[in-house]
Parts: structure tokens; C-alpha cells; sequence
């Protein structure tokens, strides 16, 4: 059968893992976070299949200079079609991922995958915007002071401002005198809990968190701790846990249509803290989905984050 890839950039998954470094002062990712789905001809997702991912950047145009060329060999995709990589972490084949100077011409990703004994091209893509941070941090360098420039000719107040407007029903998002875009397509959301409640031993609890960070869709209600799927997709969610408090024997899963999905971690220590987990999930629009700690013999719900977003 023949195979094809429905692969491209995402800036979603760049807002839950920043590559090899985290951002901070004066630091800035060592790689682009880079997200597909493997199908064949039918739109079939191909799950579990051992595949080759070669990455080449060139400059100028789809067809210029290679700058940096690398290949990622024994990528398995998910029970869902789903593989993740970061650009800038595979096996170099030519150049340096930061040595590339993103401030000099646009740039291009090529993306070629071996399924069987050759690479098959899948198309090349231009980089826009999120990449280009890799370069920006420089601007935050201050330079020498120059004069001060000519006074500017006042604008016109009654145009200077133009209004977004979100419509939550329709999915709408709106500017004056412009355009409406629909964003029901998008989904993400982050949220954290920072204080441990008081509960009871042996108890299944829902985590419930803060106001969240980012809730893009609408999907999470906060107060209840469970995600509505706002739209028909595959879903990608990654969980954060510390045992706080006294008492073991805790256990974090992750369930789906309230009925256990997956066990992220379990006979947790108090003490002890669960680094991001991640899951997979292809889910219906109104699905639900939440994490739940099982308290053991602790009378401690802990705390975390729990964040998620829509591949496709």
C-alpha cells in the first residue's frame, strides 16, 4: 500500500516544550519542537510503524543552499499515527542547527521519510515566524544611542485603534473593519494547581486547578478540572504531579469519558515529583477528559499542571 504523511510546523506544541533549553534570561531553545501524523493513502493513520525522519534547511529559497541537514533513525509513531521530534536533536548530516543565521535570507524545511528503503519527499515548507525567536534574543541586546529622530506627525485618533472581538459561540474572532476568522480548529490549554488539599485515604479525587495559563477553545473548566473536547481530533495532554504532604501509595491517571485511560505513575512517595508525562488520545467533540489521584494513604489531593492541546 502505498504510504503518504499528513505532517506540518505547529506553534501549539511549541507552547508546551521549548526544545532542549527552557526559555529564560538571555537563553533560548536549542531546537523547534516538530509534530506529525503518519497515514497512507486511505487517511488511515499508521500506527505503531518504525519510520526514518530526515530534516535539510536551506536558505533563499525551496530549492537553495542546505545550511543544516539531519536524520532521527527508529522513530516509531504512536498507537495513533502520531510522531514528535525537536529540529536541532537529530544525527547531523551537514552543518550546525546553531550555527545557522536565521537573520540572513528566509529559510526553508524540507521533510523527507524513509518507511521502507528509500526517503520519499514530503514536500518543503517555509519557516515563519516562531522560528525566527532563535534569532530575536540578539534584539534584546541594547546598542550604542543614536540622536533623537524628528518629531513624528501626530496620527488620527479616530483610526490610531482597532478592536479583536471573540465571539465564544461562533468561534469567531473578529478586527475592525477586517476580517473574521474561525478558531474552533484550535485547541490548547495549560493550568496549574499550586496548593494541596485536604482529602481522604483511598480516594479517586479529579484534580482541579487555578485559573488557567492558556485555554484556547474553552475546552478546560478549571473549577472542575475536566476537559470537554471542543472539536472531533487527536488530542496530546501532558501532566505534571508532586506528592505533597505525608503518605504513599498515590497513583496519578488520566481518564477519558470518566473511565480510566491510562496510569501515568503510580505507589507514588510523598515527596516525590512526576515530570511532564504525556498521552495521546483520539477523542469525539464532547468527550471528556481529567486527571485523578488516587490518594493512597494520604489525606493530600498534591499539586501539578495539567495542559493539552489538538494535533489534527
Amino acid at each position: 500500500m502505498k504510504r503518504i504523511i499528513s505532517c506540518g510546523l505547529t506553534a501549539l506544541v511549541l507552547l508546551f516544550a521549548a526544545g532542549k533549553a527552557g526559555w529564560s534570561q538571555g537563553t533560548v531553545p536549542g531546537g523547534i519542537n516538530y509534530q506529525a501524523v503518519a497515514r497512507d493513502n486511505t487517511g488511515k493513520e499508521l500506527v505503531n510503524t518504525r519510520i526514518e525522519v530526515r530534516f535539510t534547511i536551506k536558505s533563499g529559497s525551496p530549492t537553495g543552499t542546505i545550511v543544516y541537514q539531519e536524520v532521527f533513525t527508529n522513530v516509531t509513531t504512536t498507537k495513533y499515527g502520531v510522531f514528535s521530534l525537536v529540529i536541532g536533536d537529530g544525527a547531523p548530516v551537514t552543518g550546525t542547527f546553531g550555527a545557522i543565521d536565521w537573520s540572513s535570507f528566509d529559510h526553508y524545511l524540507q521533510v523527507e521519510v524513509k518507511f521502507e528503503n528509500l526517503f520519499m519527499d514530503m514536500g518543503t515548507m517555509q519557516f515563519m515566524a516562531v522560528p525566527y525567536a532563535l534569532y530575536a534574543w540578539r534584539s534584546l541586546e541594547p546598542g550604542p544611542q543614536g540622536p533623537p529622530g524628528p518629531q513624528g506627525i501626530p496620527g488620527d485618533p479616530a483610526t490610531d485603534d482597532q478592536k479583536l472581538a471573540y465571539n465564544i459561540e461562533t468561534k469567531a474572532l473578529t478586527i475592525d473593519n477586517g476580517n473574521t476568522v474561525r478558531l474552533d480548529s484550535i485547541v490548547a490549554f495549560r493550568a496549574r494547581k499550586n496548593i494541596s488539599e485536604s482529602t481522604s485515604i483511598n480516594t479517586n479525587v479529579i484534580m482541579t486547578y487555578a485559573t488557567p495559563d492558556l485555554n484556547v477553545g474553552e475546552g478546560l473548566n478549571p473549577n472542575t478540572g475536566i476537559f470537554t473536547a471542543p472539536a472531533d481530533g487527536i488530542y496530546t495532554f501532558n501532566i505534571t504531579y508532586h506528592a505533597d504532604g505525608s503518605g504513599g501509595s498515590r497513583a496519578v491517571s488520566l481518564y477519558v469519558k470518566s473511565a480510566l485511560y491510562e496510569i501515568i505513575a503510580d505507589e507514588i512517595g510523598a515527596g516525590t515529583t512526576i515530570r511532564v508525562r504525556s498521552v495521546t488520545t483520539k477523542l469525539n467533540k464532547g468527550d471528556t477528559v481529567s486527571v485523578v489521584i488516587f490518594t493512597g494513604i494520604s489525606t493530600q489531593t498534591g499539586t501539578g499542571s495539567f495542559a493539552g492541546y489538538k494535533v489534527n
